[in-house]
């Protein structure tokens, strides 16, 4: 597409939600290879990394799948695109096993801390 005579991805701010949306993948990636390899240690260490992974997991589904919706305009809402799809399956990935507010409550009875 094209607004103002130019494509819309030379637009900065589009540009750093792109940015933003990348970064909170490679975090989500990072930590499930935490958990990944946390899975031949004791259980509270299993518990803490897992739930860490989650937490982020979905956080992350929530807003890339928010954003990419937003990139899209109003299209990003109907089914004639695969966003749409793509965010539904997304939040309901992340209700399963508990969605962010359980795991973060878990990571905490777990020993973990949260910086901040």
């Amino acid at each position: 597409r094209r607004q103002f005579g130019q494509p819309l991805a030379r637009f900065q701010v589009l540009q750093h939600r792109v940015v933003d949306m990348h970064i909170a993948i490679e975090e989500s990636r990072a930590l499930l290879g935490a958990a990944r390899a946390s899975l031949g240690l004791d259980l509270s260490a299993r518990t803490t990394a897992v739930a860490a992974a989650k937490y982020k997991l979905g956080q992350s589904a929530r807003l890339v799948g928010e954003q990419a919706v937003q990139l899209h305009g109003a299209m990003g809402m109907t089914d004639e695109l695969a966003v749409s799809h793509h965010f539904k399956r997304l939040l309901g990935a992340d209700a399963m096993f508990g969605d962010c507010d359980f795991q973060l409550a878990r990571f905490r009875s777990a020993g973990g801390s949260v910086p901040g």
